[in-house]
């Protein structure tokens, strides 16, 4: 399997890190101050040279002024207008995600 890193996905991810950041009015040295870390973590993760597991990414987002799941809607609605996958079958013929298989 192929590694996600820097699949377009993946960038729409960090693009969204950075965006948050960005409207958030923190610099990446004031953000790295809020969660303990150095300026160099926040520009590594930005740059896709270190990932967030998803404590850390639940630390960012409260760090700045956010929350986990509103990030993450977010990001799906990001994900979901610029995606490259197609779509499943069942989405094709109109029938919701959550609806049965037959």
């Amino acid at each position: 399997m192929k590694s996600s890193r820097y699949s377009h996905d993946y960038v729409l991810f960090l693009k969204q890190l950075r965006d948050a950041r960005l409207q958030a009015g923190l610099s990446q040295l004031q953000l790295a101050e809020a969660l303990g870390q150095r300026q160099t973590f926040v520009s590594k993760v930005e740059l896709g040279d270190r990932r967030l597991d998803v404590i850390e990414l639940r630390d960012w987002v409260v760090a700045l002024g956010g929350d986990t799941a509103g990030f993450i809607a977010d990001l799906e609605e990001r994900l979901s207008r610029n995606s490259r996958l197609p779509l499943v079958a069942a989405n094709r013929r109109g029938k919701s995600p959550d609806s049965k298989i037959e």
